[in-house]
């Protein structure tokens, strides 16, 4: 498996796991369960803790993949943070397109 697929894996898988922690605290159902329309109104309701659960969750996966390793997971990740740890340009827009695939599929009411 090439770096710039395991982070797609890592962002998709991401992004199913949280949006299935969402949904089942907020209707009891999993993502496949609700129709459309409600998958997209529970996410929005949580669309600012997003992009801060995202960091959290990837930042250190993504340094390990690239043999970084940190003490902690920094409170405040930022993008160029992330930048840092995705180590080249190209594997940071494959993180950052991943992300809108995904963040857009859910704006649509679905998960990739």
């Amino acid at each position: 498996m090439t770096k710039e697929q395991y982070i797609r894996d890592i962002v998709n898988t991401f992004f199913r796991d949280y949006t299935k922690q969402v949904t089942l605290a907020e209707t009891g159902m999993t993502p496949e369960q609700l129709e459309p329309r409600l998958l997209k109104q529970a996410m929005l309701e949580h669309y600012e803790e997003v992009a801060a659960a995202f960091h959290r969750a990837v930042f250190p996966k993504i340094a390990e993949a690239n043999g970084l390793s940190f003490s902690a997971v920094p409170d405040d990740i930022t993008p160029e943070m992330m930048r840092t740890v995705c180590v080249t340009e190209s594997l940071f827009n494959t993180m950052v397109e991943t992300y809108r695939q995904n963040f857009f599929a859910l704006l649509q009411g679905r998960i990739i």
